[in-house]
């Protein structure tokens, strides 16, 4: 539930593309803390879906291999000139890390590795606010 004080949807919002529903709870326990709009897909059409009614200002793709999410997906999210700013990181597990296959995403802006807790998301969509304020200022 979003709060009057929430930061609205226009102003962006944290989708999280967790498929196999591995990390719901978690998600929406830290989501009564959190200042921003949470949106979970469980599919990447209703990702896409989600991405045609706003820009999020943070993606967390959860699962441990690419299989879990769509490679497609964040392609489209970088190639949309729409999105350029927006901070994708995704969610692994410390027993089967995927950072050592990096270069096979480039498009990705980092990995999480699990468990997420509040004060990471905080720093994180703080950080991805402030991208995008960085790629808004004129001559960037």
């Amino acid at each position: 539930m979003v709060s009057q004080d929430m930061i609205s949807t226009h102003d962006g919002y944290i989708l999280v593309l967790d498929p196999k529903h591995q990390e719901i709870r978690n998600i929406h326990a830290i989501e009564a803390d959190l200042q921003y709009p949470v949106f979970v897909a469980s599919s990447t059409e209703q990702a896409v879906t989600r991405l045609s009614q706003g820009m999020p200002c943070l993606v967390i793709l959860v699962g441990n291999t690419a299989q879990d999410w769509s490679q497609a997906l964040v392609r489209h999210l970088r190639q949309t000139t729409q999105y350029a700013d927006m901070t994708i990181v995704a969610l692994t597990d410390s027993a089967s890390p995927q950072w050592n296959h990096s270069e096979d995403t480039p498009e990705l802006d980092g990995f999480l590795v699990k468990p997420l807790s509040l004060d990471i998301i905080k720093s994180l969509v703080e950080s991805a606010y402030a991208r995008r304020a960085w790629h808004n200022l004129p001559g960037s």
